[in-house]
């Protein structure tokens, strides 16, 4: 059995119970329209999604062209492994720096860390990205939404 197929369906069924789930969440007077159920249950309608595609995916890949077999070999899973490590570590420094620097800062060198990892060049390109990136994110998250990220060093300069 294919362990995507596996992965789908397991993530399909945890979809499909948070999707339950979100029904339990009370009804509030002060709420939006959307109400206190709609961020989860989009959630688990994109978890739901994904899972379909991971299963559909499954069942191409489950009986490959014969001109085009899939390479399954322990370099190529290595080299998966090593990927996945870089990328947690990249997350798991931006996590520590993100109190100290604050979003912006720590956003921007979080995607330019990301793309210099997955093989892009660190060019002036790359940083007016970053740094509007991590402006777009700013305003999404910080002023539109009103999340409470930490500042960092920005507010003692001030």
């Amino acid at each position: 059995m294919n362990r995507d197929l596996v992965f789908g369906t397991a993530t399909l069924a945890v979809a499909a119970s948070y999707y339950a789930l979100t029904s339990t969440i009370p009804q509030s007077q002060l709420a939006d329209p959307i109400g206190p159920q709609g961020l989860p249950k989009t959630y688990a309608i994109v978890l739901a999604v994904l899972s379909i595609v991971l299963i559909a995916r499954s069942w191409r890949t489950a009986n490959p062209e014969p001109s085009n077999p899939e390479p399954t070999n322990r370099e190529t899973t290595n080299r998966g492994m090593v990927r996945v490590a870089g990328m947690l570590l990249i997350g798991i420094g931006y996590i520590a720096v993100l109190p100290y620097l604050g979003y912006l800062i720590s956003v921007a060198l979080l995607i330019t860390a990301t793309t210099y990892f997955q093989g892009g060049r660190v060019n002036g390109r790359t940083l007016a990205i970053a740094l509007s990136g991590a402006a777009l994110f700013w305003v999404l998250f910080i002023w539109l939404l009103r999340i409470q990220y930490p500042a960092g060093l920005w507010p003692s300069l001030i």
